[in-house]
């Protein structure tokens, strides 16, 4: 009778753990409102939990840049005092092809953003509809 009780007793904590451990994890969708800020999709590849890489900029910018594991995306976080940008986040969708990868991302009808790298440096541009254009060289923080 003792084990019975002793089973009984624990089934609604295995059951509690059980819940959890079969529980998927959910995340938040970020999407943007305004048509200055770049739209940010949910990333559709694998990232690996690495440091992201730093680039500074020519224009006094920084961009952090992160790879998929399949390298057919890249999450940036760029700060762009040119543009107003603070810790903004993109993603972009892409390919490596040899030494160089490029990435663009033109889910935002008015605009066009395009990262590329090739060894340690790295060029982000912009072209909005308007024909306006923004383009900055980065290098890769820790080579420097």
């Amino acid at each position: 009778m003792k084990t019975i009780t002793k089973i009984a007793t624990a089934l609604p904590a295995l059951a509690l753990l059980s819940a959890c451990a079969t529980t998927a994890p959910t995340t938040s969708e970020t999407s943007s409102t305004t048509t200055d800020t770049p739209t940010t999709e949910q990333p559709s590849a694998a990232y690996d939990r690495m440091a992201p890489t730093p680039y500074t900029c020519t224009d006094d910018s920084m961009v952090m840049a992160k790879q998929s594991i399949n390298k057919q995306q890249v999450m940036l976080n760029a700060t762009l005092p040119a543009v107003e940008w603070d810790k903004q986040a993109i993603i972009l969708n892409g390919q490596v092809n040899g030494e160089v990868a490029s990435y663009t991302n033109n889910s935002n009808p008015e605009v066009v953003y395009a990262w590329h790298m090739k060894g340690n440096e790295a060029v982000l541009a912009m072209k909005w509809a308007s024909g306006t254009e923004y383009n900055v060289t980065c290098r890769n923080s820790r080579d420097i």
